[in-house]
């Protein structure tokens, strides 16, 4: 995995971030059986950010995603209390396994971080 820093030097990633996908959407959009998964036919990959909630874990990950892999880019270093936040925020929501989009308060976090770089 790169770390933040590399992230954040890499114009061309950043750019590349696609903010309006969620685990959820990425979910039906490669998989190929999905009711969904035809709108997004030419969709090759996508790079979005997702918290993971796996087991407790609760982190921020970048991913790369296609038709045929997952692939974990980085982790972003987002402040606990906003983590913290999301997580309760998002309880009982339906959700892919361990997977929650970031919702507004992360993704402002990293948008600001992001733009630093």
């Amino acid at each position: 995995m790169r770390s933040w820093g590399q992230v954040k030097a890499d114009r061309g990633l950043v750019a590349a971030i696609d903010w309006e996908m969620t685990p959820a959407l990425a979910f039906e959009v490669f998989q190929l059986k999905s009711a969904e998964a035809w709108r997004h036919r030419g969709l090759e990959q996508a790079v979005y950010f997702y918290l993971s909630t796996w087991r407790g874990e609760n982190q921020v990950y970048l991913v790369r995603r296609s038709l045929k892999e997952t692939e974990p880019l980085a982790q972003a270093p987002v402040p606990p209390e906003l983590i913290a936040a999301r997580v309760a925020e998002a309880a009982g929501q339906d959700n892919p396994r361990g997977q929650l989009a970031v919702g507004a308060g992360i993704e402002a976090w990293l948008r600001a971080e992001l733009a630093a770089g």
